[in-house]
């Protein structure tokens, strides 16, 4: 199997990418909620918490929403997803290295370290709409490190609905290739 084919695989399996990319900006999204009521701290945890369910609810939302088809031989390509987890991690763990002494700048440390994750993307899933949302992540987290008290709040909401609509987009291209075939 070629390499466009074992993507197009897991791009069925997988709703385009859009049941992770919609969970995951729903993470970002109450980070952003929890940042405008409580501060980048809490804030942070919040994104924490949220991000360690992103994996295990997207399979939820996939299996009980989406219903797509098992992956086939695509399925060898999701090891890209499992060996860029230390890129995410990294990320959280500099922004947590910052927390006490710079608050504001914690989140823009992970929306850089989750833009880098998603640059691996277009391998999986093929395309370059990973690659696109990587770069906002890291221009994002960018303008964040420039000016951190007053772009980090805006940044992490922005991102959040560039997540939702964009996975939505992505479940719905899903649907549409699924309603064809």
């Amino acid at each position: 199997m070629s390499l466009s084919e074992a993507q197009a695989d897991l791009r069925r399996a997988h709703v385009n990418g859009g049941a992770g990319v919609l969970v995951s900006g729903a993470a970002w999204m109450a980070a952003a909620t929890t940042f405008l009521d409580a501060g980048p701290k809490p804030a942070f945890v919040t994104l924490f918490v949220g991000g360690l369910a992103i994996a295990p609810v997207a399979q939820l939302v996939e299996r009980f929403l989406f219903k797509p088809p098992a992956a086939g031989p695509g399925k060898r390509l999701e090891w890209i997803a499992i060996a860029t987890d230390p890129v995410l991690l990294a990320g959280f763990y500099v922004g947590w290295l910052r927390l006490e002494a710079e608050p504001f700048a914690a989140i823009p440390m992970v929306a850089i370290g989750v833009g880098l994750r998603y640059l691996a993307f277009p391998v999986m899933y093929g395309g370059l709409v990973f690659a696109g949302l990587g770069a906002v992540f890291i221009a994002g987290g960018a303008a964040g490190l420039t000016a951190p008290e007053s772009v980090a709040a805006p940044m992490t909401l922005g991102l959040a609905l560039t997540e939702l609509v964009l996975g939505a987009l992505l479940a719905r291209q899903w649907r549409a290739a699924s309603a064809t075939a």
